[in-house]
């Protein structure tokens, strides 16, 4: 297997060899041209810059299909930092202009593409070569609701670093010692399967590191959480806790026609979240049907910086401050989503020192309280109120959207991050 020309090899061969490059694809009309025939399972030398043998590859699956059936997995594969199929094509397009295997025209959309799959035989090694390392990215498989943006750019950066990484529906997979760390990113589904989840992770923690550390997981997915930072001096929304049917009524009694935020203390995506007026049936109903799923009910007075859309999140790597987005107003009054779904508008945005600082003390309280080191990451949201001053909404502390998509820094600080933490 001779992998790119003499100014990309070196670099190929050793994604090879530490297991970050699984996937090759070439031009069917190249074998054509050259009446050569297709590669076909089996076993290949690995060859270096002098033609010289490497070591072993096993073809585990050759593909033909055409340029635009090729997926992110096949991008992804091929280990050289690929965010998107469209890089990918970009890149190739490249190359093969630059061989000469195409002309300026580019790739047509049923242009043939060759797909190798292998895998790099260790135990037949010709050079030394260094040990693998293997990152799992822990996701779920749907995202209907909102989109994953972040973990394509996160393992571009793993890529380029030389860690094998790749994602781990959490649910279809029993843990076993196959990564040298879980990273979890975005488990969406956990708020409908909490029981489910709680036990997949106490299982995945028994035999491989995890990260964030489960202890602060486990205490961050709960709202209640909120209860303990305020006792550490941390602002929050003024919030009743309630309960039982008895409490809930009275809760919202005391909000008279005022509009309210109804909430459960464990969700995602928004989800049996309501803006409703207090007085209203709408309200209480939805206060049972939170209660009825066992959960507390959590009841806050509108803020109405939120309602314009001046929420902030700020992101932070290893406790240092990356970037901050505003992402709109998402409740609509009388209940429901703006725009009838979850639908985050993300802006990159200026955070001020003194939010900076908040958020720093929001991180450093959770580390306090949970006896945890620092996250390797988090989301810190927050509003600047006129009537209760710079509060704390949430801190998104296992499973925040961390718009990676639009800080290119930020997905390269938290690959470093990742990588020294296998040091």
């Amino acid at each position: 297997m001779e992998l790119g020309d003499d100014a990309l090899r070196s670099a190929l061969n050793a994604a090879v060899m530490s297991g970050v490059k699984t996937v090759t694809t070439s031009l069917h009309r190249s074998y054509v041209a050259g009446s050569e025939a297709l590669p076909v399972p089996g076993f290949q030398r690995l060859v270096g810059l002098g033609d010289e043998s490497l070591g072993v590859v096993e073809v585990v699956e050759v593909a033909v299909l055409p340029v635009h059936e090729v997926t992110q997995e096949i991008a992804r594969g091929e280990g050289e930092g690929f965010a998107s199929v469209a890089e990918w094509r970009q890149a190739h397009e490249s190359f093969w202009r630059h061989v000469g295997e195409i002309g300026e025209e580019g790739l047509q959309e049923q242009e043939l593409i060759i797909v190798e799959r292998f895998r790099w035989l260790g135990e037949h090694a010709l050079i030394p070569t260094p040990v693998p390392r293997r990152v799992g990215i822990v996701v779920t498989d749907d995202y209907s609701e909102a989109p994953d943006r972040d973990t394509d750019p996160l393992i571009a950066e793993l890529q380029l670093l030389g860690i094998a990484a790749e994602p781990v529906i959490w649910h279809e997979w029993s843990p076993r010692a196959e990564y040298d760390l879980l990273v979890i990113r975005t488990p969406w589904n956990y708020s409908s399967r909490t029981s489910e989840f709680l036990t997949w992770l106490h299982d995945a923690q028994a035999l491989i590191p995890v990260l964030n550390s489960p202890e602060l997981i486990r205490w961050n997915l709960d709202k209640v959480y909120m209860r303990e930072l305020q006792a550490e001096g941390i602002a929050i929304v003024p919030t009743q806790w309630v309960k039982d049917d008895d409490a809930l009524h009275h809760a919202l009694t005391s909000h008279r026609d005022q509009w309210v935020v109804i909430k459960p203390t464990i969700s995602a995506g928004a989800f049996d979240t309501g803006l409703l007026r207090a007085d209203s049936a709408a309200a209480f109903a939805l206060g049972q049907r939170i209660l009825a799923r066992g959960l507390t009910v959590m009841i806050q007075p509108e803020i109405p910086e939120l309602s314009e859309g001046r929420e902030k999140a700020l992101y932070f790597i290893d406790g240092h401050h990356t970037h901050t987005i505003s992402k709109g107003a998402l409740l609509a009054r009388g209940g429901g989503l703006r725009g009838g779904s979850y639908q985050e508008d993300p802006q990159l945005v200026e955070a001020s020192a003194a939010e900076v600082h908040f958020g720093e003390s929001v991180l450093a309280a959770s580390a306090r309280l949970t006896e945890t080191a620092m996250p390797l990451y988090g989301r810190i949201d927050l509003v600047d109120s006129a009537e209760f001053g710079t509060v704390l909404l949430e801190a998104e502390l296992f499973e925040p959207a961390l718009n990676l998509h639009l800080a290119a820094a930020a997905a390269q600080a938290l690959a470093e991050s990742i990588e020294s933490r296998l040091a």
